[in-house]
């Protein structure tokens, strides 16, 4: 069976999507007008347009506008520049936003600059580092324990600045900071280790090396009785781990995971909690080798949280060690759902609801479960209150936990057993499905169209349930995009439609201008998509169409009465989703 790949986000989503869960008019405005491509970065599209050129439009173009947006007599900017300024602010702020997704490191602040300060566009000069230095230097407590906070908040404020990083990666440096951390002051090394979290954080790899050179103290000090130090030192070592298959590997022959999955046994959930974050980005990434954190005994406490914890925060990190460990090899899979995997994850949905961002890493493991075989898919749609939580949740206004649930409900409608899936029909999931694929944006679209289609590959039983009239004008809207993926699910539900055996399908088709979208998509460069849009304006709207409905069948996928062969493809190697298409998370590759 194939399976597609979703745009990944990953553990820090938990805090940082919280922001993205408002959706600006305009933003809804310009996404649905320029469809995003779903790829792992989201690469942006460049929406602006010469200002120059927008001074310059023609009278019919301003007309169109003026209706739309209205004139400030106090304002010189006319109504496109208007509009172009807007799309460009809403273009930077989704960059940010996706950028803050992605993101596995977390900044250590002290806590009188828990928020930056304002100055962050002022240059950071080397007169100040020096100072620093020679404050480190003379020996006064007073004095070295001034500047490592100070040079803490410079990391999280200036992490950009060449001369910081410089300073910090610096040989000089790193002798006085192993100095400190090998001393016996217990304040300085817990600001050195904040200095390290947060020079691991900074996103420079230079940076994080030199971090790195710190791990054999931090991975003493996982045993250490100073709880703060403790759990500074798996912050840190979690932030080190975050920047690649490398840097995990050489903390891992460090020793790093024996004592860090003993944390876990720790009564501080807050301790637990740092702890999950730092074996979360140890197990993250392609070639993570999980079963080394399964040979280490992380299983059974890990488990032991998600069965007897209740404060949603530990519950959300512990579920992101969760959705990397079932991103990887299906026998470590394998073990976790022998352990009961699948009521862990699915009793605590309910008191997720309204936590926004916090269910992701929850809803994002059962979308990896449910990628997996129809065993899994089945178990999910039996669990009680799995559909009923999912219900609600495709219906959040936070976007990133409406788009994962509608990935996972997408792997749920792709389970072969069609049986199972009245459950789906009976929760009342598509008329909330049919409204999300008719009025949203382009992307969240997509996903709901994933789960109508599967739907209605089952039969024409099954896609006889759905509400064409409401729907067509949606998915002919997928055709009339340049994007690749849209099109070929609006030409795959017009073929399912057409088959369907609704006798008025293709007057439909032709009531709603579906023949001229049809004629558009043959025009395409794309062969695959050329050749069943031809396929369908042969068999039904040709003009010798004799009246008969042979069947066309979706292109590259099984008979659907078990045949391994299919007479009508059209060919190999083709491009277009197959029937029941499950998608696995991009979880394990990033």
């Amino acid at each position: 069976m194939e399976k597609r790949t979703l745009r990944s986000s990953t553990r820090a989503a938990a805090a940082a999507a919280a922001a993205a869960q408002a959706t600006t008019p305009t933003e809804d405005a310009s996404e649905s007008q320029h469809p995003e491509p779903e790829s792992e970065h989201e690469h942006e599209h460049d929406k602006n347009t010469d200002e120059g050129s927008a001074a310059a439009g023609n009278k019919a173009s301003l007309a169109r506008h003026k209706a739309l947006y209205k004139s400030n007599p106090l304002s010189t900017e006319t109504a496109k520049e208007g509009v172009n300024r807007r799309i460009k602010e809403d273009a930077q702020l989704r960059k940010q936003r996706r950028e803050e997704l992605v993101s596995a490191k977390r900044f250590k602040r002290s806590k009188d600059t828990e928020e930056p300060t304002g100055d962050e566009g002022a240059e950071l000069g080397k007169d100040q580092l020096d100072s620093l230095q020679a404050l480190l230097k003379n020996g006064k407590k007073d004095d070295k324990t001034e500047a490592l906070k100070t040079l803490s908040d410079y990391l999280t404020t200036y992490s950009d600045s060449e001369v910081l990083q410089v300073m910090v990666s610096s040989q000089e440096f790193l002798t006085m900071l192993d100095g400190i951390l090998t001393g016996t002051d217990a304040e300085e090394q817990l600001l050195a280790t904040s200095v390290v979290t947060n020079m691991a954080a900074g996103g420079s790899a230079e940076l994080c090396e030199a971090a790195l050179n710190t791990a054999p103290h931090l991975i003493q000090f996982l045993d250490s009785q100073n709880v703060a130090l403790v759990d500074q030192s798996a912050w840190a070592l979690g932030n080190i781990a975050a920047e690649g298959p490398q840097f995990r590997d050489r903390l891992k022959d460090n020793g790093v995971l024996p004592p860090l999955i003993k944390l876990l046994e720790s009564k501080d959930l807050n301790l637990v909690q740092t702890t999950c974050f730092a074996l979360s980005n140890l197990a993250r990434g392609e070639g993570s080798k999980h079963e080394d954190l399964v040979k280490a005994g992380l299983l059974p406490p890990l488990l032991h949280h998600l069965r007897v914890d209740t404060e949603p925060a530990v519950i959300s990190e512990a579920a992101w060690v969760v959705v990397y460990l079932t991103s990887g090899p299906d026998n470590v899979s394998t073990q976790l759902l022998e352990h009961r995997l699948i009521p862990l994850l699915v009793e605590p949905l309910k008191d997720f609801i309204g936590l926004k961002a916090s269910a992701i890493p929850l809803i994002r493991a059962l979308g990896n479960i449910a990628s997996g075989p129809d065993n899994n898919t089945s178990a999910l749609i039996h669990e009680p209150g799995f559909l009923t939580s999912m219900l609600q949740f495709i219906q959040s206004d936070c976007r990133p936990v409406k788009k994962e649930s509608l990935w996972l409900m997408s792997n749920i409608t792709a389970e072969h057993v069609g049986t199972d899936l009245v459950k789906v029909i009976e929760a009342g999931f598509i008329p909330v499905l049919s409204k999300i694929v008719t009025h949203e944006n382009f992307d969240i679209r997509k996903e709901a169209a994933y789960s109508l289609i599967n739907l209605a590959s089952h039969g024409p039983d099954y896609a006889k349930v759905l509400p064409h009239r409401e729907l067509l004008p949606g998915f002919l809207d997928f055709l009339r995009t340049k994007d690749h993926e849209l099109i070929s699910l609006g030409l795959r539900y017009v073929q399912l439609l057409l088959n369907s055996g609704i006798p008025d399908a293709p007057g439909l088709l032709s009531e709603m201008n579906g023949v001229d979208a049809l004629e558009a998509v043959i025009f395409s460069d794309d062969r695959d998509q050329h050749r069943l849009a031809s396929l369908l304006m042969d068999t039904f709207f040709g003009e010798n169409n004799d009246g008969s409905r042979v069947p066309t069948p979706i292109p590259g996928t099984p008979d659907p009465n078990g045949s391994s062969g299919n007479p009508h493809s059209l060919g190999d190697g083709s491009n277009l989703p197959p029937q029941y298409l499950k998608r696995a998370s991009l979880s394990a590759a990033i």
